[in-house]
């Protein structure tokens, strides 16, 4: 579900969507369109400021702490899909970020071993 679109200084935009997961609730992506191509580093520089700010506004909403996010950057040679994004994650305390992790490790895993997608160059 789109929340927010935000326009860059550069003039391209980027989307704030909120992921409907049963595994992961308070799920958030900060997504730059895979036609943009690549951000320029100033573009990532406002973008990951611009997620930190909505983490936080968001997390104050949900939790009732401002510092209840956690981020996760992926950057070309770290993600699966197609097009620059930042993973927003509200996570409220340290069993659901224990959680998180043991999840993403398992992604990983299986994105290593060739049972997923990984669009991450092959090096």
């Amino acid at each position: 579900m789109l929340l927010k679109e935000y326009k860059l200084r550069s003039g391209r935009h980027c989307e704030l969507h909120r992921l409907r997961d049963d595994v992961i609730p308070n799920y958030y992506l900060l997504s730059f369109s895979s036609s943009c191509g690549e951000p320029s580093a100033t573009e990532l520089g406002e973008l990951i400021a611009y997620g930190t700010q909505q983490a936080k506004q968001l997390a104050m909403e949900l939790t009732s702490d401002p510092e209840a996010y956690t981020l996760v950057y992926s950057g070309y040679s770290a993600r699966c899909e197609k097009g620059w994004h930042i993973h927003i994650f509200l996570l409220g305390n340290r069993w659901r970020k224990a959680w998180l992790y043991l999840l993403l490790s398992l992604k990983n895993l299986a994105q290593a071993i060739g049972l997923r997608k990984d669009d991450a160059p092959k090096v």
